[in-house]
């Protein structure tokens, strides 16, 4: 006997994938910065696009600004963008830019360019 669970139709469009990019499941190490003091915590990075990433963060209660930048550990590129949403530990974030960290030497940047001299010398 076969049952059907939807007993009405979904509306056009419920369902779809919305993302700009095909997401792929990673599992890499990252380091989140934000604010202006350089403020940053590890990250883990557990999807990732061209333009967007799911990320998880140590607790669930993030307190950290809307504007970051991502640091991807092992490839070494630098993510700018915002947190567009969050449920419990885990955070979206939109991108504006990439850059490589070993190509933008951005003063700006340091922090950034320090975390990932340190994550090389200490894998």
């Amino acid at each position: 006997m076969v049952v059907n669970v939807r007993s009405r139709p979904l509306p056009p469009g419920a369902g779809q994938e919305r993302r700009r990019s095909t997401r792929r499941p990673v599992t890499l190490g990252g380091r989140l910065f934000f604010g202006l003091a350089g403020l940053s915590i590890d990250c883990v990075i557990r999807d990732l696009s061209d333009h967007g990433a799911r990320v998880a963060v140590p607790q669930a209660n993030w307190r950290g600004s809307r504007e970051i930048r991502l640091l991807s550990l092992r490839e070494g590129r630098i993510y700018s963008g915002t947190v567009i949403w969050q449920k419990g530990r885990y955070l979206g974030l939109d991108f504006t830019h990439v850059a490589d960290a070993i190509n933008d030497q951005t003063p700006e940047l340091a922090p950034i360019h320090a975390a990932w001299q340190a994550s090389l010398a200490n894998p």
